[in-house]
């Protein structure tokens, strides 16, 4: 790809006002102007003299004894952190717990070990600098401006900063008001010590983020107002914190205009560290200019980073959690500081949690694992599991109706920590998710009935896509994500590119590959063009009690490929689920169907002979919630290869993986079947409990062709009428859709 042509995408997606900001931020650190700002100093060198207001006691035991005795409203006293009830602390039977538990993420900080992305223990003791995974260590002794970003002896940067996130001390600050005993204040300033020793203002790997920055901070505050009683906390910690507090609000209100080129949660989060840094350290010189700062960043960047259905810039279920956290306790912060947000953003805010919970699944609490996943949480206040969004939503819906949208459970603890006990007992106000959902501003619809539902994803995006997942499907069954998105893994694998791009790849999603090839040029790790393009041409309900969302996108219709994708989703009676792909296009091409299956025992049945016309491909899913059919049927004929792919990590052929958390790769099914045929062409898969069904296609309707559904072991089903193979016809699946028979159920069929 031309340098030219580069520029001009760059120009034409991002715009001319991040292309400005970007092109002054880096004109500042080639002219030393950042290096001058953030010159490193010792933490002796901040003297409350000369951050303090005129008037405030500088000497530590004076100034210790004003703060308690002027201490701003927080989310609760300080010193006096919330008991949680008895009923919280426990994670009943089929929610899935957070893992390792309090008790033993607590006797791990004990030896000195923390808990990365809240599931791997450190097999070692912490070093702020060494990843305790693979070994690599950061830079530690120059100008945080003036380390690169990714090193092969640095490693994956994520990692390396997930300890200094501090979640460790929100589990210490949990600590007594989940009844455990031990000596919290010790350990959490043995911790904040060592990391304050390590990492002296703006030198070294960890100050290179605001975001970080302020994510620390916020870790660290709760910590700090729940023990400030606790006989650790002496008055020279007083001083140290705000040291701590000083630096990281100086280190993100000079370099606020970086997050906020980046158009992401980065300005969300860092705008909130403004914010608590202004409103609980008042005595500061700057803390009325830091709070002005922070609240109008966020109000602006909420505005701009929400749509208007309550999806995300983002295009990430994650990171959307990651800015409700912050916008929710930045919320919080302006309630008690007398200044609350106008309503309008409320509204916002509420239609995040309406969108979210539409996506999250009744059973498990979960999301679909959408877009990019750098396993980040802000506020983990409570013993569910890291992929539970139940809390969040809980927690959105409390701060905008002071409603709860989920009856009491283990969610219910971050409310009691943000604000208060009396949250506890706010009404339930169930929002009633059983529909089909079409959120179009976001491009993401939603197919719902009482045991399965499903996602597709298709967008004309306008904004900085992660991933390429368009057309990309996601389907769940009694709280099983049977067809799934493969997540993110981690940002940087020194030495294997060809794994990092994997899961931002289309072969890593629900989708149908064309010639092998990208439908997009990655131009670095975060950046791909031409953006994706697609539309959804239908989504209604039809006879025989089914309801259909048609889809296409253009990516691949243009040189040299020229094939247009279609998409059909029919959801029918009694879980029964019809998938069709058209590949509309002349000559001959090769294409590449995969669907990611969930994690379970999978066993391919039969597959067809290769090129038979009209044949069939079977698998059947053994879950905890039941055996699943899958079958796959193509038109003008069967595919040439079928594979059942687990765990393949070989330079130029990955397939099988997944990362359901960051860092954390795991063999999963992988279900690939290829063609190579002149276009059109046309494949059917079903899927359905209990019972296989698979598709036939054969016959003329008075529309197009039929496509007959049926079950080996409980006969016909129904008779779907599509639509021609052509670029003009405008409908894939007619609406005088013909139902021939009831389903019956067959138990035991697929045994």
């Amino acid at each position: 790809m031309s340098l030219l042509r580069t520029g001009w995408w760059i120009l034409r997606y991002l715009g001319p006002r991040i292309v400005w900001l970007r092109a002054g931020i880096y004109a500042g650190r080639m002219l030393g102007i950042t290096r001058r700002a953030f010159k490193p100093q010792p933490w002796e060198r901040i003297e409350l003299e000369r951050i303090l207001r005129s008037g405030i006691p500088t000497a530590a035991e004076d100034y210790a004894s004003w703060k308690a005795a002027h201490a701003p409203a927080f989310l609760f006293p300080l010193g006096a952190a919330p008991a949680v009830p008895a009923e919280l602390r426990e994670v009943p039977a089929g929610v899935e717990p957070r893992l390792p538990t309090l008790p033993d993420r607590l006797r791990l900080l004990q030896e000195g070990r923390c808990v990365y992305f809240f599931r791997l223990p450190s097999p070692a003791r912490i070093d702020w600098y060494t990843n305790p995974f693979d070994g690599r260590r950061a830079i530690s002794d120059r100008i945080w401006c003036d380390i690169p970003d990714y090193l092969p002896e640095q490693g994956d940067p994520r990692t390396l900063w997930e300890p200094a996130r501090a979640a460790w001390a929100i589990d210490l600050a949990r600590a007594a008001s989940h009844g455990i005993e031990l000596p919290a204040g010790d350990i959490f300033w043995q911790w904040l010590d060592s990391w304050m020793r390590s990492c002296p203002p703006y030198l070294g790997f960890h100050w290179k983020c605001g975001q970080e920055a302020s994510v620390r901070l916020i870790a660290c505050t709760l910590a700090f107002w729940s023990l400030a009683a606790d006989p650790a906390t002496t008055p020279a910690r007083y001083v140290q914190f705000a040291r701590l507090a000083w630096a990281t609000g100086y280190r993100v209100a000079k370099h606020i205009r970086y997050a906020i080129s980046q158009k992401n949660n980065h300005a969300i989060s860092e705008s909130c560290g403004l914010m608590l840094v202004g409103h609980l350290f008042p005595e500061f010189r700057e803390a009325q200019r830091w709070w002005r700062l922070g609240y109008r960043v966020l109000a602006r960047e909420l505005r701009r980073q929400i749509y208007a259905d309550g999806s995300y810039v983002q295009h990430s279920t994650n990171y959307q959690r990651v800015m409700l956290d912050a916008a929710t306790l930045a919320f919080r912060l302006a309630e008690l500081h007398g200044e609350p947000f106008p309503k309008q953003l409320y509204e916002l805010l509420s239609r995040c949690a309406h969108f979210l919970h539409h996506l999250t699944d009744p059973d498990s609490g979960r999301v679909p694992l959408y877009g990019n996943n750098d396993g980040a949480w802000v506020l983990p206040l409570t013993e569910c599991d890291f992929g539970d969004f139940r809390p969040v939503i809980q927690t959105v819906s409390y701060l905008v109706h002071r409603s709860r949208r989920f009856a009491c459970g283990p969610w219910d603890e971050p409310l009691l920590w943000l604000f208060g006990p009396t949250a506890l007992q706010a009404q339930v106000e169930p929002l009633a998710t059983d529909s089909c959902a079409a959120f179009r501003s976001g491009g993401y619809y939603v197919l719902r009935q009482p045991k399965s539902w499903a996602m597709l994803r298709c967008h004309r995006y306008r904004d900085r896509p992660g991933q390429y997942d368009q057309l990309h499907l996601d389907l769940w069954y009694a709280g099983v994500n049977l067809l799934r998105d493969c997540g993110s893994y981690q940002y940087y694998v020194p030495g294997r590119p060809d794994l990092e791009q994997y899961f931002k790849s289309i072969a890593a999603h629900n989708c149908i590959q064309v010639d092998a090839a990208e439908p997009v040029k990655f131009i670095s790790r975060f950046l791909f063009f031409p953006w994706p393009r697609g539309r959804v041409r239908r989504f209604e309900r039809l006879a025989g009690g089914f309801y259909c969302l048609e889809a296409e996108h253009y990516d691949y219709d243009r040189p040299p490929w020229n094939v247009r994708h279609r998409r059909a989703v029919l959801m029918g009676p009694a879980d029964l689920w019809v998938i069709i792909d058209d590949l509309l296009g002349s000559d001959t091409h090769a294409f590449t169907v995969r669907w990611h299956l969930a994690e379970h025992e999978c066993e391919l049945l039969r597959a067809c002979p290769a090129g038979k016309s009209h044949s069939t491909v079977s698998l059947r899913l053994n879950t905890p919630a039941g055996l699943i059919g899958l079958s796959v049927t193509g038109w003008p004929r069967g595919p040439e290869r079928v594979e059942l792919v687990r765990g393949r990590s070989q330079a130029g052929a990955i397939g099988g993986l997944a990362a359901p958390y960051y860092a954390e790769l795991r063999a999963i099914p992988t279900l690939e079947l290829y063609w190579r045929v002149p276009l059109p062409a046309r494949v059917v898969t079903t899927l359905s409990a209990e019972a296989f069904v698979a598709a036939e296609l054969a016959g003329e309707g008075l529309l197009g062709q039929l496509c007959r559904l049926a079950s080996p072991d409980a006969g016909p089903i129904v008779t779907l009428e599509l639509g021609a193979l052509a670029r003009t016809a405008d409908r894939m699946v007619s609406a005088s859709t013909l139902a021939s028979a009831h389903r019956t159920e067959a138990k035991g069929a697929l045994g």
